[in-house]
């Protein structure tokens, strides 16, 4: 999807309004506090402070549509979610290419996130896209900054600047993503392992304990192959990028996940042994 196709997709999000509050039978509405609503579905979201505002997701879009034009780069919207109350945009950037190591080849981009429930304000996020398997990699610590609007906040005016100094950090710091990468590699990890590992990383979500090994024993370890963190680290996004039927807020879940994967040591990855006499 390219800039113009984006601005007309971004005119069906959903939109947030603010609306009186009023607690059991008074007439008059609180001073300090409204109700943040969805316009299409007229629900409450959310309750607010009075100096609160809501960003509105099309806003943001048109805004970052805007910097992207003024820098004059190459982009392609690559994944929207849209869980109506909120959203996230990836967009890559097709020449903006990290070499990491041999078959290991990325596309840099970012992740644009706004939502009207508080739990974020607008966030701009690294995020890379495997070439090898077309992977959505959020990818925000250890390597490049995010950057933030609170919703309290006037809506950033120059997004080009926050998107050009974000690319130029992701290349610049490729150095320490191709040592994550390496890290990875080379970390082998027994299946028995591998199993106590992941019903710790995903607090034992079973559907996506399964769906995640699955894939590591058809995709990522073949040939009776013992994987390694990066495999696993590659199941997660693959699944998180591809899995049917995978929410927005559960796709930004797995992202989680997955990062914590790629950044942490082995060692610390493995859930620790109960002792004798402890309960579970």
């Amino acid at each position: 999807m390219n800039i113009s196709e984006f601005r007309n997709e971004a005119k069906n999000f959903d939109r947030a309004y603010l609306d009186s509050v009023r607690v059991g039978n008074n007439v008059e509405p609180e001073k300090n506090y409204r109700a943040m609503c969805n316009e299409k579905t007229k629900k409450t979201i959310v309750f607010v402070s009075d100096g609160y505002h809501a960003v509105q997701h099309e806003d943001m879009s048109n805004s970052v549509c805007d910097g992207l034009q003024n820098l004059n780069i190459e982009s392609e919207i690559s994944k929207i979610g849209n869980a109506g109350n909120r959203i996230y945009v990836d967009i890559t950037f097709p020449k903006s290419k990290l070499y990491v190591n041999v078959g290991e080849e990325f596309v840099a981009g970012i992740r644009l996130v706004n939502s009207y429930n508080k739990q974020t304000g607008i966030m701009v996020l690294p995020h890379i896209m495997r070439l090898a398997c077309k992977n959505g990699m959020v990818v925000n610590v250890g390597w490049v900054k995010e950057f933030n609007v609170h919703h309290t906040e006037k809506l950033a005016e120059n997004f080009a600047e926050v998107i050009e100094k974000m690319l130029k950090d992701m290349i610049s710091g490729n150095e320490k993503l191709k040592a994550m990468v390496n890290d990875c590699i080379g970390d082998s990890i027994e299946w028995a392992l591998m199993d106590k590992i992941l019903a710790k990383l995903v607090e034992g979500r079973s559907k996506h304990i399964e769906n995640i090994t699955n894939l590591l024993k058809q995709k990522y370890a073949i040939d009776g192959k013992i994987p390694t963190r990066w495999d696993l680290y590659n199941a997660f996004t693959d699944y998180a990028t591809h899995g049917e039927q995978i929410k927005p807020n559960v796709e930004s879940w797995l992202q989680t996940r997955a990062q914590k994967v790629l950044i942490t040591k082995l060692v610390t990855l493995v859930p620790a042994e109960k002792k004798e006499g402890e309960s579970q």
